[in-house]
């Protein structure tokens, strides 16, 4: 009887010990996986943005008040890709969009463009402060669009193309970024050079390129403010505000190019777009009474509203 005894007591014990030991294993083990450095290599690229379709339409038939039939489509991408790792990072920006109506009957509908943009920006930075708020920055900027514009109803001669014109943007400067949501890019010194690729535009010396001449290139100071925020659950602001003088010619003549996004999804697959972009170019010579030639710069607004299919990317 003693035997036994001794025989389960020797058993509680080694099995207690044997239960403490492997719980002190299991403890070293989470606190050193606590105290290790994260593996953050599939962290090093954040993507994100939004695609958008919508679609307006209207038809009449015996219609006693009149009307004209429409059918319209606009089309808006908004990307962003960075990587980071240490002290570098990799920023890009594509905003996209492209919209159309066709005005009449079917047999004779006429189209009209309602929106067309590409830009594209793209700036590598290094860190310089340890509170990772300042970085070292060169930055590019491309802006065109994709087809001929017209200055409607005359849609028989063009007024603009595809680089022509097209605005490319290059500099090095100080970028601030206090949150993840908000970004600010002074550069001292940049390059600004505007195409026009058309020969016939480029003969009437159009959007300030020299008659004959093909690019104008000017060089100066370049500010550009860039906030991506969710003011609430489904509600997102997304506003890029850039501004430039030429220290060669007309310094303090600020050409200014912002650009203000509200997407307001209702639920995942719809959303309310509202779009608005100002821009002032001290160069681009602007024609309010036609056919009377263009007497002088212009502030230039859009605004366009829509409701329709939205994803958002992460």
């Amino acid at each position: 009887m003693k035997q036994i005894i001794l025989l389960i007591s020797a058993l509680f014990i080694l099995g207690s010990l044997t239960g403490q030991e492997i719980k002190t294993v299991a403890t070293g083990l989470d606190k050193a996986k606590e105290e290790a450095p994260p593996d953050t290599a599939k962290h090093h690229w954040k993507f994100g943005g939004f695609g958008s379709l919508t679609i307006n339409q209207a038809a009449y038939s015996n219609w006693a008040a009149g009307g004209t039939n429409s059918l319209g489509a606009t089309g808006m991408l908004n990307l962003r890709l960075r990587y980071t790792k240490n002290k570098h990072s990799w920023a890009n920006l594509l905003d996209a969009a492209y919209g159309f109506q066709l005005l009449g009957k079917t047999e004779n509908a006429k189209y009209n463009k309602t929106d067309d943009k590409i830009e594209f920006t793209t700036a590598y930075s290094f860190e310089l402060h340890k509170n990772k708020k300042w970085f070292l920055t060169v930055l590019a900027n491309f802006r065109s669009q994709f087809s001929n514009g017209y200055n409607y109803p005359n849609d028989s001669v063009p007024i603009s193309k595809f680089m022509a014109p097209g605005y490319v943007v290059v500099g090095i400067g100080i970028t601030y970024r206090p949150a993840n949501f908000f970004t600010l890019y002074i550069s001292p010194s940049s390059g600004r050079f505007t195409f026009v690729l058309d020969d016939t535009l480029s003969k009437q010396g159009a959007f300030g390129v020299e008659k004959g001449k093909k690019i104008r290139g000017e060089f100066g100071p370049y500010v550009r403010a860039d906030l991506n925020k969710d003011l609430a659950k489904n509600i997102n602001l997304s506003s890029s505000l850039e501004l430039f003088t030429n220290y060669l010619k007309d310094f303090g003549n600020i050409n200014v190019n912002w650009n203000v996004l509200f997407t307001l999804k209702v639920n995942k697959w719809l959303a309310t777009i509202i779009n608005c972009q100002v821009i002032y170019d001290d160069n681009t010579m602007i024609q309010t009474n036609a056919p009377e030639p263009a007497t002088g710069p212009r502030t230039q607004f859009k605004e366009t509203i829509g409701v329709g299919l939205s994803y958002k990317f992460h």
